[in-house]
């Protein structure tokens, strides 16, 4: 077994032993999923955060067992129809520990386990142990204008696992095979970048040898989970973590594919301190299959703290950094798992060239209506070449505003976010590309990489209990690099290979603006069986006729315990 795995496992463990063991907490809803949306509006709602006993909304994902207890605290009688159909949502989603009478099934195959619950195909709970087992399924069809060839589509099936072994042991695993036909936006991506976004490696299809965009891959993740003690939480496994409180993150998104993590978090008091620690891979195109992924690693940390029953402050570090001196790899620097020490100090005491990124984030819910929140992410600034002199390639920073309001003119269930982002060339870059803040060739943070400006305007309504109408639109200007330069868009590219040393600004490079506009209409069938229609209009204007690009999306499709894939970036 690979000696950095073997670190993981033996801290894993020590985590374990150290501390004794009291009632668990299970698995983790999925990223993304139907239900996050409505536990913001009912923190919004209720006029006070969450408390880190309870969960953290800024470090994602959130604990089923803890959903299910703040689900169960709220009275149903003041909310509105939908609002009530959502919160019994989350009882019936996590039912193993709401034990809500309604979660069960009328119609069940008696004795046998098979829908027993309106959320799981097969479900055993007995004493010590429990198994929840249910199909993954995506189907859609397309119509593109980019692709008059053909129409494009997307097939995925699998199956989710989840469980608990004793009070404290969980674990949770998907495994799916995915046929993609690429639409038009995703092709562009595909021949810029050489990866499908959110992807890892990806096969020639077996279907049709002869179509060169037509890929089936395999899509996985899975992970053990601990509750060590009555304040640790441990996790290890493989998929994505999330760290904001936005649309998009600065510091920590989902928008990679999954790596492999730790991931400690501790609760106590008004706190929620978070460490996660992983693999980060250096995708390089067209791999061979017996070629191996070459790794970088990563180590972060977000704590955060509830200043007030309505206000949340959070501090993020992370530090990406390779041992790898070309005749050597020696794994994962063992200093970096100190869960209490600032990286920047480890950096000073080894002389390395690590990649450190520091942040600030909050929250602030106000008038039971409104939610305000906020990122700040600094890679590298010099005071003294701010004040003196203008855009010196080195201040390196980006930031997020946005605000969120529930119930828009007094209309139950209108809810409206905007955001704005941003973040100057050269941001979550290195002289070493393998020291960059990417993996799989993919931002670990924003999906536009640096050097961009964003305005976002979401609108969610959910008119009726079942029919969910969710639109999307998005305003980005950014500086595009070509014939071998480096403006400071692409993360992956080494500083060294800059422009300039002054005079740098956001949007420097060829000149691009990219409009997004995409409704989603969704409607539940049954538990998390949804049909859906998806619209996206994309035009893209630029100063290079090679970069200019507009089409027209329709999908129309079906999904069961899936969360929707959408092109909006």
């Amino acid at each position: 077994m690979h000696i950095c795995l073997m670190r993981y496992l033996l801290t894993c463990i020590l985590f374990i032993s150290i501390i004794n063991l009291s009632s668990g907490q299970g698995v983790y809803v999925p990223l993304g999923s139907y239900g996050m949306h409505f536990i913001d509006r009912l923190e919004i709602k209720s006029g006070v955060l969450a408390t880190p006993k309870q969960f953290n909304t800024t470090a994602k994902a959130y604990a089923r067992s803890r959903i299910a207890d703040y689900a169960n605290q709220f009275d149903s009688s003041n909310l509105s129809v939908q609002d009530r159909f959502n919160l019994q949502y989350l009882k019936n989603d996590n039912f193993e520990f709401s034990l809500d009478p309604k979660s069960q099934s009328k119609k069940n195959f008696k004795n046998t386990g098979l829908y027993k619950y309106k959320a799981a195909m097969y479900a055993v709970l007995i004493p010590d142990f429990e198994l929840i087992v249910n199909p993954v399924i995506y189907l859609r069809g397309e119509y593109d204008t980019k692709r008059n060839d053909r129409l494009p589509y997307f097939v995925n099936r699998g199956i989710n696992i989840r469980g608990r072994i004793g009070k404290n042991f969980s674990f949770f695993t998907e495994t799916a095979e995915e046929i993609q036909s690429l639409n038009g936006w995703n092709l562009e991506y595909y021949n810029q970048y050489n990866v499908l976004a959110g992807q890892n490696f990806i096969n020639t299809n077996t279907y049709k040898p002869n179509d060169k965009y037509l890929f089936s891959y395999w899509n996985a993740s899975g992970y053990m989970a601990y509750q060590a003690g009555k304040y640790v939480d441990v996790q290890f496994g493989h998929g994505k973590n999330f760290i904001g409180n936005g649309y998009r993150s600065l510091m920590r998104s989902d928008f990679s594919t999954n790596n492999l993590f730790l991931r400690v978090n501790t609760r106590i008091w008004k706190i929620n301190y978070t460490n996660i620690y992983g693999y980060l891979y250096d995708y390089t195109p067209f791999l061979t299959r017996a070629s191996i992924v070459k790794r970088h690693y990563y180590a972060t940390t977000h704590a955060s703290i509830n200043i007030t029953k309505n206000l949340n402050i959070g501090l993020f570090e992370t530090t990406v950094f390779q041992r790898d001196s070309g005749h050597e790899s020696r794994g994962y620097d063992l200093q970096y798992l100190n869960p209490v020490m600032f990286y920047n100090a480890v950096d000073n005491t080894l002389n390395s060239p690590d990649k450190n990124i520091i942040g600030l984030d909050f929250k602030f819910n106000f008038a039971k209506r409104f939610q305000l929140y906020g990122q700040f992410v600094l890679s590298e600034m010099s005071i003294n070449k701010r004040l003196t002199t203008v855009g010196w390639w080195g201040n390196k920073e980006a930031y997020q505003i946005g605000l969120k309001c529930i119930d828009l003119f007094n209309v139950s269930n209108l809810d409206l976010q905007f955001e704005y982002n941003q973040a100057r060339p050269y941001s979550y870059t290195s002289f070493n590309p393998k020291n960059a803040y990417v993996n799989y060739n993919q931002s670990m943070a924003h999906p536009l990489g640096a050097n961009f400006r964003e305005g976002l305007v979401i609108v969610k309504y959910q008119p009726t209990e079942k029919l969910f109408i969710n639109t999307l639109f998005s305003l980005s200007n950014f500086g595009n690099d070509t014939n071998g330069s480096n403006w400071g868009r692409n993360i992956s590219l080494s500083y060294d290979t800059r422009i300039r040393e002054y005079g740098n600004y956001i949007g420097q490079g060829v000149k691009t603006n990219l409009l997004i506009i995409a409704p989603t209409f969704s409607y539940m069938l049954k538990h998390n069986l949804f049909a859906e229609l998806q619209i996206s209009y994309r035009n893209q204007t630029s100063d290079l006729n090679v970069f200019k690009s507009e089409m027209f999306n329709v999908g129309l499709g079906m999904r069961w315990n899936m969360n929707t894939r959408d092109c909006n970036f």
